[in-house]
């Protein structure tokens, strides 16, 4: 069992302060981890990818898209207008990276990653996220799912006429990630960040395996967030750990009260 790797720094905000903690681990049936994470409260990231296209491949891809993705983030010049914010140009130079690696390597075709990332900017929240890896966020006793899945059910969902085409309609089939076509579309949107907000990015690892009112009851529990991310990841082992799992939890807080921890930065594997 992986250890969870806590992280607390300031955001860019003059109002809040963020508190986060990482957790992934390989899970009860895999061999390999293809799950990737990044946490900074410095450069305001927090990212998970899910690799696929089999052990080496799955890896290699979450690997090269949060490495993509940082370096996009970190070298936007700070408060640049433009017209596609740096998060999603970040994802889409990501999706490129990774097919073009697939394409000059046919032992990796089929390779690619989800990806789910928020980036905190002032009093506000950019999501991004392709394919199934999620973000909830927990206000009060609410537990909201912030993004939705890229799904097949989903696409069958909203387009009815598809019924069918492309196979059964099992949630865990998905119809988009990073890599697998040479252009993607990256769904984003900003919310308003909150005093007491938490957040908590995962894989499917997780969402296929713990109930959403038990991630609630986690996550609205008075235990440091440390234990929630490995309750979290333990819950999923013990309900057959079928897959890897990585979880980030983000707790946003007052600024006012400040810490003096060691800030930190750390890929997760």
């Amino acid at each position: 069992m992986s250890e969870p790797i806590e992280y607390r720094g300031l955001t860019s905000s003059e109002t809040f302060r963020i508190h986060a903690v990482g957790h992934t681990d390989v899970g009860r049936e895999r061999d390999v981890n293809e799950d990737c994470m990044y946490v900074d409260p410095r450069l305001d990231l927090f990212l998970v990818c899910d690799g696929m296209g089999g052990h080496t491949s799955g890896q290699l891809a979450s690997q090269m898209a949060v490495r993509s993705i940082v370096q996009g983030v970190a070298s936007a010049p700070p408060g640049a207008k433009t017209t596609i914010d740096p998060l999603v140009k970040s994802l889409e130079a990501a999706n490129e990276a990774i097919f073009d690696h697939a394409e000059a390597n046919p032992e990796c075709r089929g390779m690619g990653t989800t990806a789910v990332a928020i980036r905190m900017e002032g009093t506000r929240v950019h999501i991004a996220h392709v394919g199934d890896s999620r973000l909830y966020r927990l206000r009060g006793a609410n537990l909201q799912q912030l993004t939705r899945d890229h799904s097949l059910s989903n696409l069958y969902a909203d387009k009815p006429e598809l019924e069918g085409r492309l196979g059964p309609a099992t949630s865990n089939v998905i119809v988009r990630a990073i890599g697998l076509e040479p252009h993607v579309a990256v769904e984003h949107r900003t919310i308003a960040i909150e005093e007491d907000d938490v957040f908590l990015l995962c894989c499917d690892g997780l969402s296929d395996l713990v109930d959403d009112a038990i991630i609630s009851e986690v996550l609205q529990s008075d235990a440091p967030l440390s234990a929630m991310a490995t309750q979290l990841v333990d819950t999923a082992n013990k309900n057959g750990g079928s897959d890897n799992i990585t979880v980030i939890v983000v707790s946003v807080l007052n600024k006012s009260g400040g810490f003096h921890a060691e800030d930190k930065t750390r890929l997760g594997f």
